[in-house]
């Protein structure tokens, strides 16, 4: 979720996806997106909101390709005027060109660097997804915060974002065989909670969820008065009750709703064992943080048929940023979304301290 100061220092994490329809075929009423081949490029969209009122756009980096990764941008989270104008607890709008090429210029080493060696995605479609809603990229509000010295409209309007940047990517790679959807902090929470829209959308492809530091926590871990926070400031009760009404009261229960509707998707959560960013913001010590990922792990994640984690020790925070440099228990990380995307369900397994 970085904090303001972290993200701006650390490479950050994408935005979210809906669709758009017209007619009963689901075809999206959008033009195909063109650029230049292996390269990025920035396109604006009109018909989207940062958190100031600007409209932002979309990263991209095509590829003669059938298989796409829709990756969601990090920078913190608020919800009143105290984490959003006093704290500033989440990255700002205006995001756009000239924000995109100078977050472009630190990919190396990535998962979004065709040129990392043994990387699975160096030959696909590439999607990068701002943020600069500060809603985890599932907001659809506009609320207006007043402190004694300011009063500010703050669009949170991550969702419909997500909806305008999926219309153009499902025109772009209309049939994919292959599709991840992935993200850090704000942007890991984000691709969790947008994987339904996003995954609908593809119904004939295989569909991967690959989650860095955005732990959905059971309610029992997480504060009543934080969640009820963030659910009026953002709005987004429309789609948790969609998939399953039981997620709106227990963030965890997204996992087997996914599960459940998506048996041969494969889903893996990366997480530190105290991550330092993300317990902040939750209001936890390292001891209460670890205690809730435990939980999580043990009895959601594990139980699931097609779902995996990967815990490393320490507070450190997000890791598809250096992914050769990550390990846990010997494995490396980028060896170990290898075999979530090629090995069986016996060789794919999860790993721990």
């Amino acid at each position: 979720m970085h904090t303001p100061n972290v993200a701006r220092g650390m490479w950050a994490v994408l935005t979210a996806v809906t669709v758009m329809w017209t007619g009963c075929d689901n075809t999206p009423d959008e033009k195909p997106i063109t650029t230049p081949e292996n390269t990025w490029s920035w396109i604006d969209f009109s018909n989207s909101t940062c958190d100031e009122g600007t409209p932002t756009g979309l990263g991209v980096n095509l590829r003669e390709n059938k298989n796409l990764l829709i990756y969601f941008n990090g920078g913190g989270a608020c919800w009143d005027a105290t984490t959003c104008l006093v704290n500033n607890q989440s990255s700002h709008g205006p995001f756009t060109k000239t924000q995109f090429d100078t977050l472009a210029s630190k990919l190396s080493g990535s998962i979004l660097d065709r040129e990392l060696a043994n990387n699975p995605f160096k030959d696909w479609n590439l999607f990068f997804i701002p943020y600069c809603t500060g809603d985890l990229h599932i907001g659809n509000a506009e609320v207006v915060y007043t402190t004694d010295s300011a009063t500010q409209t703050f669009h949170h309007k991550g969702r419909a974002n997500t909806e305008a940047f999926l219309a153009r990517i499902a025109a772009t790679v209309p049939n994919p065989e292959q599709v991840v959807v992935t993200g850090v902090s704000a942007g890991g929470f984000g691709a969790a909670l947008n994987y339904d829209l996003i995954r609908s959308q593809f119904p004939n492809a295989k569909v991967y969820l690959l989650d860095d530091s955005g732990p959905l926590f059971k309610s029992s871990a997480m504060s009543a008065e934080l969640r009820a926070a963030w659910a009026k400031a953002w709005n987004y009760d429309a789609p948790m009750e969609a998939l399953d009404p039981a997620v709106k009261e227990d963030f965890a229960q997204l996992y087997p709703a996914l599960a459940k509707k998506y048996p041969n998707d494969r889903m893996a959560l990366l997480s530190s064992q105290q991550d330092f960013v993300i317990r902040s913001f939750l209001g936890m010590n390292g001891t209460t943080f670890q205690t809730a990922l435990q939980d999580l792990t043990s009895t959601v994640l594990a139980p699931l048929p097609n779902t995996r984690y990967f815990v490393t020790t320490g507070s450190g925070h997000t890791m598809l940023s250096k992914p050769t440099a990550q390990n846990s228990q010997g494995v490396v990380l980028i060896d170990w979304i290898n075999q979530m995307m090629t090995g069986s369900d016996t060789s794919w397994v999860s790993v721990q301290p």
